[in-house]
């Protein structure tokens, strides 16, 4: 399945998080643990979608980038959320020793910054892939694409 939304400043995300929220539940009802796979260009929002989305949910913690702790653990009333940022890992080696794979799709939600550096070793299910594509300052387009058929 497929959800586009097009041309929206930060303060029209509702939608979106929406659509997600539903998602997300859906799969944790059905006892799977997604992943949600972030793309976009460096300064995109990422890091601010996910901000946003999770600070919904009273999350008492100051959610920030992982960028040099690589992740971060957040938790609140619903759901724990792991926010991982693999823009500095140089190689498929160096992901492998820091044990990631034990986490992802085992544990609540992940969220992936910089996926792509991680797909070989990734759960192939459990996926949401959230596309985020610069217009201007200002605007920002999303995708969110997942497997209908895991959520049933």
């Amino acid at each position: 399945m497929k959800a586009n939304f097009l041309s929206l400043r930060e303060t029209e995300l509702q939608p979106v998080f929406s659509s997600l929220d539903s998602i997300v539940s859906s799969y944790l009802s059905s006892n799977k643990k997604p992943i949600l796979l972030f793309t976009g260009e460096m300064g995109a929002g990422k890091t601010t979608f996910i901000r946003e989305w999770f600070s919904r949910f009273g999350t008492k913690s100051s959610i920030n980038s992982p960028t040099f702790s690589l992740y971060n653990i957040y938790d609140s009333h619903k759901f724990r959320l792991v926010h991982f940022d693999l823009y500095r890992i140089q190689s498929l080696d160096e992901l492998e020793n820091l044990g990631f794979e034990e986490i992802w799709g085992k544990e609540d939600v992940s969220a992936i910054e910089w996926w792509q550096k991680a797909d070989s070793i990734l759960p192939k299910e459990n996926r949401i892939y959230i596309t985020i594509t610069s217009e201007d300052i200002e605007n920002r387009s999303y995708t969110i694409e997942w497997s209908e058929r895991e959520v049933i």
